[in-house]
């Protein structure tokens, strides 16, 4: 009788001393979950901004590949595919819509791009487009709808336009290793084609009362950074007019922490606030146009733009700040090849060197000092990267 009870308490000993190093192995350090791993450390996240990929009528029929009826714009920007692909996250404004072949492809004043342009874009690192500018309602609601639904099957994030009530009333927040950021998208207006009265959620106006409501309701998805990508501005003006002096304060004091210009097609400067809310200071970015990134506006300002990169820091207690703004100026080469216009974007100071160095045949004297030009007038536009 005592070895049977000896036997079944042994077993009981063994059970439990079982158990114990199953819960020690548990709570081991190498086998915490990911969000405390997230919690108990700094995080860095570089988040790059395009500006209009405003697609001329030459530029879509210089993608044009002949040999298989399609399009190809992804050649166009080999030479920054690495800039693009290198951040955490890409944005960039399409100022075009992709509403099928069926309604013709067009340039100004209506725009109508192939579908293709937006696999190419995801292909190239771009994560997300914004649609709400003053081509949205180009090729009308149904326009609408099949650019976002020709978006979706590229896997590109969309915001700024909208199919249903519903769907623009959700905020948008997208969690880039574990900084938690939100987007908004809205124009200053849609070239005199109006939105549906019967579906006024189609399209981000930049409507106040519209704008707060947003903000607010992002605010309770808790995002760590809100970042407003506004279509505003007078065209072909280098500096920014009151009215985007005066949104672009308060947005900072409704909660926004960075906004980002487009539309003016041309470089306008970039800024940092400190604006008090909520009885806190905190520091606030703003660059009023990120100028054009693809166009066939081939006069002075407007044949070229920059890469915006954000430096993001969130710290193990949770806090998240922009730490630096810096850019990478670009340029619109123009060439013939086989009697045929081609396009290519480049990063203005690589092609200087490549010039000067011998390595790239496709640039001549004058493409070189073109290329100074827009490095100093960008320069003078812009000054030196902002470090928060």
């Amino acid at each position: 009788m005592s070895h049977i009870l000896f036997r079944a308490g042994t077993k009981i000993l063994i059970i439990i001393v079982s158990f114990l190093l199953l819960s020690v192995q548990g709570c081991s350090p190498a086998e915490k979950p990911r969000g405390e791993e997230l919690n108990n450390r700094d995080t860095h996240i570089r988040i790059t901004a395009l500006g209009d990929f405003l697609m001329h009528m030459p530029v879509v029929n210089a993608a044009y590949e002949p040999e298989r009826s399609g399009y190809n714009f992804r050649k166009m920007f080999s030479e920054v595919e690495n800039q693009l692909s290198g951040a955490d996250f890409t944005l960039a404004n399409l100022e075009t819509r992709l509403a099928g072949p069926a309604k013709g492809y067009s340039g100004y004043p209506r725009f109508n791009s192939p579908s293709e342009l937006a696999g190419d874009m995801k292909a190239l690192g771009i994560d997300m487009v914004t649609t709400a500018n003053n081509h949205s309602m180009d090729m009308g609601p149904d326009g609408i709808a099949a650019t976002l639904d020709n978006l979706d099957r590229a896997g590109l994030l969309h915001t700024g336009t909208y199919r249903s009530g519903e769907e623009s009333e959700k905020p948008f927040t997208v969690d880039i290793k574990g900084i938690r950021v939100g987007f908004l998208n809205y124009t200053q207006n849609t070239n005199g084609i109006p939105v549906p009265s019967e579906s006024p959620f189609m399209v981000n106006l930049i409507e106040r009362e519209r704008i707060a409501k947003d903000i607010n309701l992002l605010k309770k998805e808790t995002p760590d950074l809100i970042i407003a990508c506004m279509h505003f501005g007078t065209e072909y003006q280098q500096k920014p007019n009151e009215f985007q002096k005066t949104l672009v304060k308060e947005l900072f004091q409704q909660g926004v922490d960075a906004v980002l210009g487009c539309h003016v097609h041309v470089v306008q400067p970039m800024e940092t606030q400190t604006i008090t809310a909520g009885g806190k200071q905190k520091n606030c970015f703003v660059i009023y146009s990120l100028g054009n990134f693809i166009s066939n506006q081939r006069w002075r300002h407007s044949d070229c733009g920059i890469i915006l990169n954000l430096d993001i820091h969130k710290t193990a207690e949770g806090e998240t700040a922009i730490e630096k703004a810096s850019y990478i100026p670009v340029w619109v080469h123009t060439y013939r090849e086989n009697n045929r216009l081609n396009f290519r974007v480049l990063p203005v100071d690589e092609a200087i060197k490549n010039y000067e160095a011998g390595k790239d045949s496709l640039l001549n004297k004058n493409d070189y000092q073109r290329l100074q030009q827009v490095k100093q007038d960008i320069a003078e536009v812009m000054g030196p990267p902002v470090e928060f």
